[in-house]
């Protein structure tokens, strides 16, 4: 073991709020984080989600690590000799289906799938995998018939609840290694990881359970406990060699529990991963089979596991192999305010630390006391490149030929685009491109260490520039090519892109009417835009609400929904890329040709003691051919509380019989014609009373009254409702404008009481009618107006 050197062990005072201040930001860091899939730690969910579902799960999961800056993500793909991906070798695994042996739903290919996928985003993917671990938790669930359990027992070691694969058995390593190398050929991952589980942790440490395979594969071992730490080795050098003949620029790293050995450094307690486990992780770096080490560190600063002793010690031994610390983003809330903090902030203040991994992913949405915030606004702020090994290769690519900025085919926005590099002197080609923004043509060397400059991190041979808060004054671009070991190239041609013209409108033509209710909205590409902007208002002058304002488009059309109808609209559009936005072109005008909300007559908002046979009233909606009803026992609308739902209803009225007694219901319109529908109208509530006849006494009146009949204009029926304070002879006629009697309504006696009586005069011409209530104790004439 290395003695740790006096400057190392200084660097343990600097904590807290003084490294914090001193923490800059580099062009080059490792800034990881763990999807774990065991027991649907982080991805999937649940094992009973569909194709679609469990990819749109584990796309918000990247896009939020994108979002926090996080350039590289380890995917776990073998959690118990099984499989997140097609495999000959191994069953598809209880967590990812539900039944292990199963494929996924749709069957795709979630390895293949989350590699496109954070490549699309700049980040690396290293496949993770538990080389030994078999069986977490026996009778937990059926292994398949192809699981190793199964095809070969003999390879098997038994702990309580645990199952793992033999570590000393020659055949159980070959297997393990046949398996990460076909991961290797058939999927373009970055790296391949193994976590900290090898022989089992207590209580389910090992005694005697390999007593056999150490007497017949000893390999001339006298001592079990060596023995047993060279088993791990074999492996973890087979693995190495392997990756280095098939793909050399594939990653390998391992993340061993955070104390090598109790004691080590001095002051450190704790579990002897050394002696416990029997893993040297010195060794592997001592003999070179690994590109990377990531202690699990999940310590603050302080006590028997003080975080500021162990990390520089492991920065001491790893070097020149790569350190990236594994954070424990899990237990941040536990700590104190600003822990994390000074941990990432020491990171950076010592030269041995290339990066952190956080465990886990999910945390990241949780965002305990506002870590992801702090990343995503300060020590993640700017894009960082993953750094290079310079053990693996150090033979810089050719840079990008052919730098420009055009339209891509078929769209309307623009992108930089370039060519490939040509071949370097190794063979490499481009596997990444770095893509830098300035402000002046002449790029110095310090301007492209500066992460600032740096836009975006492109698996692609083109990149579509952010257009939101838009830098001022002129804007020039480079890019520069990274090989598999982040080797960067020169620096390509220089370019300046000027700012957009304004846009041309083009359908539909200015103050076109009958325009449908989804609208198709075009205008002409616009040379070098990389996105549009779209605004749609009823005020000329855009002052009022928008209907819409959309930045970001990356066509010339746009389709419009949600307008009223019969309404005139404005709309114009402006055209952005990362040099400035132009003015907004000149606006158009369009009218709908599709009805306007109808509005509600009757029975009137909340109205009460409705008879259970409801006669409902609108107006009339102007340019409606046709109107659709529903009803609903809740004031939102859905499958579940709408009870009736008639289209094509030709009137203005509509009769609902046998509604239940006491009941709240809401009821609400809409108007269609050929170019489509209204907005719903507003939704108004009534209660039913007890009887389905026209007079309802459930709430009893205390006076004569003569009310205004609904709805009113009518065609051709209309209801018209009285109240009877007592028992009374009741006429009810109606006159025509002369005075001349049309028809008697009513001619008896009736209860106490609220009526309704319809009136239908469709046999009438249009024009003032007048209605008339005579009783024993009161009289009273309304006026009406039919209108055809």
């Amino acid at each position: 073991m290395k003695a740790i050197l006096l400057s190392a062990v200084l660097l343990v005072g600097i904590i807290g709020e003084n490294v914090h201040a001193q923490s800059i930001a580099p062009k080059r860091e490792f800034r990881g984080a763990w999807i774990a899939t065991v027991i649907n730690l982080d991805w999937p969910s649940t094992r009973f989600l569909g194709e679609n579902a469990q990819q749109s799960e584990l796309l918000r999961i990247l896009d939020e690590l994108q979002d926090a800056g996080i350039n590289a993500v380890f995917f776990q793909i073998r959690c118990e000799a099984d499989a997140f991906y097609q495999s000959d070798i191994e069953p598809w695994s209880y967590w990812l289906t539900g039944s292990q042996g199963n494929a996924p739903e749709g069957f795709y290919d979630p390895l293949a799938f989350a590699v496109e996928e954070a490549h699309k985003r700049g980040m690396e993917l290293h496949a993770w995998l538990n080389p030994y671990r078999a069986v977490r938790e026996v009778g937990n669930y059926v292994q398949a018939p192809n699981h190793v359990t199964n095809q070969h027992p003999d390879w098997i070691l038994t702990f309580n609840t645990i199952k793992i694969l033999n570590p000393g058995l020659p055949a159980a390593r070959e297997h393990i290694t046949t398996v990460v190398m076909d991961v290797v050929s058939r999927y373009d991952v970055d790296g391949v990881h193994f976590d900290d589980y090898f022989y089992p942790y207590p209580p389910n440490e090992i005694s005697t359970q390999d007593a056999s395979t150490f007497q017949n594969f000893n390999r001339g071992f006298t001592n079990v406990a060596d023995w047993r730490r060279d088993n791990v080795n074999l492996l973890v050098a087979a693995i190495y060699d392997s990756i280095q003949a098939v793909k050399p620029n594939v990653k390998f790293g391992i993340s061993p529990f955070g104390i090598w050995r109790s004691g080590v450094p001095a002051g450190i307690s704790g579990l002897d991963a050394y002696s416990t486990i029997y893993t040297d992780a010195l060794e592997w770096l001592a003999q070179e089979k690994i590109d990377y080490i990531a202690p699990q560190l999940y310590w603050p600063f302080g006590g028997g596991q003080d975080y500021g002793k162990l990390q520089p010690w492991w920065g001491f031994e790893a070097s020149p192999r790569h350190l990236y610390v594994g954070q424990a983003a899990y237990r941040i809330s536990e700590w104190r305010t600003g822990e994390i903090q000074s941990q990432l902030a020491f990171n950076r203040s010592n030269p041995d630390v290339q990066g952190s991994i956080f465990f886990r992913a999910l945390y990241f949405r949780e965002n305990p006391r506002g870590f992801t915030d702090y990343l995503r606004s300060d020590h993640y702020r700017y894009l960082a490149l993953q750094p290079q090994m310079a053990w693996k290769d150090d033979v810089v690519p050719n840079e990008p030929r052919n730098l420009r900025y055009e339209r891509i085919a078929g769209t309307g926005t623009a992108a930089l685009k370039w060519d490939s590099p040509e071949i370097a002197a190794d063979g490499d080609s481009a596997r990444r491109y770095l893509v830098y923004q300035f402000d002046q043509p002449t790029i110095q060397d310090s301007e492209l260490e500066d992460p600032g400059n740096i836009m975006t991190l492109s698996y692609q041979s083109g990149f579509i520039p952010e257009t939101i808060d838009l830098p001022v004054g002129k804007n020039y671009y480079g890019a520069t090519a990274i090989d598999g070991n982040a080797n960067e190239s020169a620096l390509s041609n220089i370019i300046e892109i000027l700012p957009p013209a304004t846009p041309i409108l083009a359908m539909p033509a200015n103050g076109a009417g009958q325009q449908p209710e989804a609208l198709d909205l075009v205008w002409q590409y616009t040379p070098v835009a990389s996105s549009c902007r779209l605004q749609v208002s009823p005020d000329s002058t855009f002052t009022a609400d928008l209907l819409l304002d959309e930045a970001g488009l990356l066509d010339t059309t746009s389709v419009v929904f949600d307008m009223d109808g019969q309404q005139t609209y404005y709309w114009r559009v402006s055209a952005s890329n990362p040099s400035g936005e132009s003015s907004f072109s000149e606006p158009f005008s369009f009218k709908t040709g599709f009805p306007v909300a109808p509005l509600l007559a009757a029975p009137p908002e909340n109205a009460e003691g409705i008879p259970l046979d409801v006669h409902l009233f609108w107006n009339r909606a102007v340019a409606a051919t046709s109107y659709q009803l529903q009803i609903s026992t809740r004031p939102i609308f859905t499958t579940a509380t709408i009870v009736i739902d008639v289209e094509a209803i030709a009137d203005t009225s509509y009769t609902i019989n046998q509604l239940e007694p006491e009941k709240i219901y809401f009821w609400r319109i809409k108007a269609n014609n050929s170019l489509g529908s209204s907005n719903w109208s507003e939704a108004w509530r009534f209660k039913t009373g007890t009887t389905t006849g026209i007079s309802d006494n459930s709430r009893a009146p205390l006076q004569f009254e003569l009310l205004q009949n609904y709805p009113n204009p009518f065609n051709p029926t209309t209801m018209i409702p009285f109240t009877l304070a007592k028992s009374s002879s009741v006429q009810l006629k109606i006159y025509d404008i002369l005075g001349r009697e049309v028809t008697v309504l009513v001619n008896r006696t009736l209860q106490r009481g609220r009526y309704e009586i319809e009136f239908n005069a469709n046999i009438l011409p249009s024009g003032v009618y007048y209605y008339r209530l005579v009783t024993d104790e009161y009289v009273a004439t309304r006026k009406m107006l039919y209108l055809k």
